[in-house]
């Protein structure tokens, strides 16, 4: 059915705040979408919400480079005649990169969306005089080589400023160290990012729009340093990551808490059928407070068999990662009170102006909560801005200075990047489940501020 509705960031004006529609062609698996913000178009929308091209005639001629090529000038020349004003604002393109729809990830239409709503309030509020963000949108592994020169061909077809996206940990390197070659900023929200720990390998063009998983570990230990119990076991992934969690664990406790037992710490397998053995361990051992770092996925699924067998009224459980909005969700509303985690983005408990106005905008949109990856999307977008404000006019290489040790507003407060390693100083806090009238599952309550500069090195 032919629809004619408002869409996002092609040019800037006509623009309506809070108003996304996020493809304007779709021309297959793995390739270019642009992020459109012309006042209105009309499109033929699949049941899925595509745009596809009905007759193979017409599907030709978007494909073809020329008619690309006429049709921008076309479009230029036209904003030139009835908007002249708009063409003295500073365009910002942006590469935006996120993986294909079949890769499983939960992170990338939250991510995406963060980033459409940010650059519509900046395109919004800076109006024909300032900065204007033009995302591109490009879907893929970004791992093999077939992948890597699409992205290298991206960059010189679209004379791209920046990229920001999505990815998971194993595309993070060889896309910074590509977009470095072309001194091209890249901004990144690691899929896994309790997985992705700095490892000193990265470019200098490469920023984490993420907290650090030892900033959830850091967290948790001081919360736990402070329960009156002191028999304590610890589960944790058979990862490099896990055992150097279990590891530091330890060390910071004995520092801590001197008079804390350490009964044991048990290190699960990826594939896991049941926890009941693994349950069974922790209780024999006579367990008081057991922390576990099982990722969102092997939580969930420890928690069913846990809560089936009454375990968390006999054991005090604190999960770094139960606090996510995903674990949330997922648990529901009928969930048992006093699980502990850790959030990054508690959006129930922020009372200050920028954190209603994100989440209310978001939900508006899309009909569900941001998550924290829709809320790195969103940072990302006004780190860029915040600047290109300092290195006007736009430059890849004042800017990517400028990010360096810069400090700007956020829906969770202000926000440094650290200058040694380009890691984001983001907020921690602990807290334990409750259930809440105000939202469709429950919540972490009892809330501690932790960081960020508890975490500085």
């Amino acid at each position: 059915m032919l629809s004619l509705r408002p869409s996002f960031l092609f040019f800037t004006f006509g623009l309506h705040p809070g108003t996304i529609q996020n493809h304007l062609f779709f021309q297959g698996k793995g390739e270019l979408e642009i992020i459109s913000g012309s006042p209105s178009i009309a499109v033929y929308r699949s049941p899925a919400g595509k745009i596809h091209c009905r007759w193979s005639r017409l599907a030709r001629i978007f494909e073809n480079r020329v008619f690309w090529a006429i049709f921008s000038f076309y479009l230029f020349t036209l904003s030139f005649l009835l908007f002249p004003g708009s063409l003295r604002a500073e365009l910002a393109r942006v590469g935006l990169l996120i993986s294909l729809p079949e890769s499983g990830t939960e992170v990338d239409y939250p991510y995406l969306r963060g980033a459409e709503i940010a650059a519509a309030e900046v395109n919004s509020n800076e109006g024909k005089q300032g900065t204007q963000f033009l995302l591109i949108l490009r879907r893929g592994s970004f791992q093999q080589r077939r992948d890597l020169n699409a992205l290298r061909d991206l960059f010189f077809e679209q004379r791209l400023h920046f990229l920001i996206g999505a990815l998971p940990r194993e595309a993070i390197l060889p896309v910074s160290r590509l977009a470095h070659e072309h001194q091209i900023p890249f901004l990144v929200f690691p899929v896994d990012f309790m997985e992705a720990a700095s490892t000193g390998e990265e470019p200098p063009n490469l920023f984490w729009i993420s907290p650090t998983p030892e900033a959830y570990q850091r967290a948790a230990v001081r919360t736990v340093a402070q329960f009156s119990k002191k028999r304590f076991y610890l589960l944790a992934r058979n990862s490099a990551i896990g055992r150097n969690w279990v590891k530091y664990f330890w060390e910071a406790m004995s520092k801590q808490k001197p008079d804390a037992q350490r009964l044991g710490e048990t290190f699960l397998p990826s594939r896991i059928e049941d926890y009941t053995p693994f349950l069974q361990t922790v209780l024999s051992a006579n367990t008081e407070v057991c922390l576990s770092h099982l990722g969102v996925k092997n939580w969930l699924d420890f928690y069913q068999t846990a809560n089936q067998r009454g375990y968390f009224k006999k054991v005090t459980h604190f999960e770094l990662e139960s606090g996510n909005l995903e674990s949330l969700a997922a648990m529901k509303k009928k969930v048992p009170e006093g699980i502990w985690g850790v959030s990054a983005f508690p959006f129930w408990n922020l009372g200050w102006k920028e954190a209603k106005e994100f989440v209310a905008k978001y939900k508006k949109n899309t009909g569900s909560y941001p998550s924290l990856a829709a809320l790195s999307g969103y940072i990302s977008i006004y780190a860029l801005f915040e600047a290109i404000k300092k290195a006007r006019p736009i430059d890849s290489q004042k800017t990517l200075e400028a990010l360096g040790d810069l400090t700007f507003r956020t829906p969770v407060g202000q926000m440094t990047i650290r200058k040694t390693d380009h890691r984001t100083m983001w907020p921690i806090w602990c807290g334990s489940t409750q259930s809440s009238s105000d939202y469709p599952f429950a919540i972490l309550g009892n809330l501690k501020a932790l960081g960020p500069d508890s975490f500085s090195p």
